[in-house]
């Protein structure tokens, strides 16, 4: 009964940390207007920048942000005299993280019996920041972020990343709009 106990307990946590959204923080700029931008472009990143993150995630990452970053313009290939109107940067941050569950289970018919189980699971969380930088005045207007528990399958990864980034241009979007 214990053991099924524990499984169940372990199932639904596993559960629970596997269907957990992403959590997204924003914060603008003092007196800046977000809806006078319209053309935007992706920094080039250095090659040291983005530690522990594996070249085709680095490909990933890039590859959304600049899909969000083409949608989000109103001006097409702005490369002529006054160039973009708003650079966007990031950077990854990835930590590895422990969740500790302790559980009591009393057991015996005469006497009762204490038994203490404690379970350790670690996981890897994941953290997408994205500044959005004036290129005229090289100040950052918009900063967002978000954090997530990172899946080591491939492909599962891939819908997270791109998970992530709609979920910080969406919050762009919706501090532009106010």
């Amino acid at each position: 009964m214990k053991t099924i106990k524990n499984l169940f307990l372990l199932s639904m946590t596993l559960l629970v940390a596997s269907c957990s959204s992403l959590r997204v923080t924003s914060e603008k700029a003092y007196n800046a207007d977000l809806q006078q931008y319209n053309f935007y472009t992706v920094a080039d990143m250095e090659a040291g920048l983005l530690p522990n993150v594996n070249p085709t995630q680095k490909m990933q990452l890039k590859n959304a942000i600049e899909k969000q970053a083409l949608e989000l313009s109103t001006v097409k290939n702005n490369t002529g005299v006054t160039g973009p109107d708003v650079v966007v940067n990031y950077f990854v941050i990835i930590d590895t993280k422990q969740d500790i569950d302790t559980y009591v289970d009393y057991y015996g018919r005469r006497w009762r019996y204490q038994v203490t189980d404690v379970q350790v699971r670690e996981y890897t969380e994941g953290t997408l920041i994205v500044d959005f930088i004036d290129a005229k005045t090289n100040k950052v207007v918009w900063h967002g972020s978000t954090t997530g528990i990172i899946t080591p399958n491939s492909i599962k990864l891939e819908q997270k990343i791109n998970e992530a980034v709609n979920s910080i241009f969406e919050q762009y979007k919706k501090d532009r709009q106010l």
